[in-house]
């Protein structure tokens, strides 16, 4: 299974995780494909985070209240160029820079399950909402642990067969932004899914606001 990188609920009232430094665990990796933005297409990936440290309270549509750790995640660029957001959070993360061969072809299913510390910031959107925003991810410091991820590691990509299956698993909002990217290609069940309601994946988790990418495309553990 591989999704390479190459060099080229309703939430209302949902607090963002906190401003700081938390411990966290990649969670997804999830390949969206080709995106418009203001310079044309391109090709986007969205890496999402479990924060263990912070406990969030909601409720799912038919009124249900919960709670579990909250949850995070950033639209990236698929690009390993030294000067984009993946590129340097990526070699941050793990310590060391990419050798020229990773950044030809660095499978980013090695980062999925994998901990380490975010830093998040909190920024206003042009609606004047405050959302959280990842603006760097680091090792873990020695000595210091990560728990289990409380919910199942999640990755797709409709490029690989043992991937495709997994888009009924994604939560609608990632959904309409793969069917974007990619059409009816995005889905293993073929065009006419758009029309049915995503079936029910397993245990709830929390809103899309804390996987705070406001709602756009913010962009512009070691592992090997």
């Amino acid at each position: 299974m591989a999704i390479i990188a190459k060099d080229k609920g309703n939430g209302e009232g949902f607090e963002p995780v906190p401003a700081g430094t938390h411990i966290a665990r990649c969670i997804s990796v999830v390949d969206i494909g080709p995106q418009d933005t203001p310079w044309g297409a391109k090709e986007k990936v969205y890496i999402g985070f479990e924060v263990p440290g912070v406990n969030v309270e909601w409720k799912d549509k038919e009124g249900n209240e919960h709670s579990g750790p909250a949850m995070i995640g950033k639209t990236y660029t698929n690009s390993l160029n030294e000067k984009s957001w993946l590129g340097q959070h990526l070699e941050s993360w793990r310590g060391k820079p990419f050798t020229e061969a990773e950044r030809n072809g660095f499978d980013l299913m090695n980062i999925l399950g994998a901990p380490c510390m975010i830093s998040v910031t909190h920024e206003e959107s042009k609606n004047g909402k405050t959302y959280a925003a990842i603006k760097a991810i680091m090792k873990l410091p020695a000595g210091t642990t990560c728990p289990d991820s409380s919910t199942d590691l999640l990755a797709y990509s409709p490029n690989d067969p043992e991937l495709i299956g997994n888009f009924e698993k994604l939560p609608a909002w990632l959904q309409e932004r793969a069917r974007a990217g990619y059409g009816p290609a995005a889905d293993s069940l073929g065009a006419d899914t758009g029309s049915q309601e995503t079936p029910d994946n397993g245990p709830p988790t929390p809103p899309v606001e804390s996987y705070s990418d406001e709602a756009g495309f913010e962009d512009d553990i070691p592992f090997s």
